[in-house]
């Protein structure tokens, strides 16, 4: 444990150069220090955690559909509806960036996008898992203040290495939640709850994670 101290204390005296405008020249992953590693890993984790919870309900459909006898096409529209609100939440969200800050826009996208998540158990119709993966989609705009967020950070020679890490380990949620989520699923199905109550409770944890992560 002292050896793990002595390290990190190593790390975080070395000061990281800066240019002119107090960008970052030097990348150093392990670092935490203030404020350019720690708004790297700040951006890089707030946008894995959006993805994991935006993708949460994507392995849970086979379960939604079963209960609420959805068609095909509702689940293909509710994935279309899924994208389409991302993409518009990505056009928006870019100014608010450059007025608030990438750190403030990081976290309402977040608070925002984990009260349609938690609901999702309230869902009865195709119209309803629709609407609902719509407003999930918000959380797919989490992908611009991530990368606002390491390019106020770094200079121009180190900008590019500091946006593909963050936005590559950020995207690494969308593959995490379909291990997290049928974990979930089988935990609740453990501890009592049928099939159809198991995914309801298991939503609402990924949920609980981001609203954490934004406040």
């Amino acid at each position: 444990m002292s050896c793990c101290t002595k390290l990190l204390g190593k790390i975080q005296a070395k000061q990281i150069e800066v240019d002119d405008l107090g960008k970052a020249k030097q990348f150093r992953l392990f670092s935490i220090a203030r404020p350019h590693m720690r708004s790297f890993h700040s951006s890089w984790f707030c946008f894995f955690v959006a993805f994991t919870s935006w993708f949460g309900i994507q392995p849970l459909l086979p379960t939604i559909r079963k209960e609420l006898e959805l068609s095909k096409t509702d689940l293909a529209n509710s994935g279309i509806a899924s994208v389409a609100a991302t993409i518009a939440v990505r056009v928006i969200i870019g100014p608010i960036c450059d007025k608030f800050g990438p750190r403030k826009t990081m976290c309402c996208l977040l608070i925002t996008g984990a009260i349609p998540m938690a609901l999702a158990g309230l869902i009865k119709t195709g119209t309803g898992l629709i609407v609902l993966r719509l407003f999930v989609g918000i959380l797919g705009g989490t992908f611009v203040p991530c990368q606002f967020w390491t390019s106020a950070m770094y200079n121009s020679k180190i900008v590019g290495t500091a946006n593909a890490i963050a936005g590559g380990w950020g995207n690494l949620g969308g593959g995490f939640t379909f291990i997290l989520m049928p974990g979930l699923f089988q935990l609740m199905k453990v501890i009592g709850a049928d099939e159809f109550l198991a995914w309801k409770l298991a939503v609402v944890v990924p949920s609980v994670i981001c609203a954490l992560t934004g406040t």
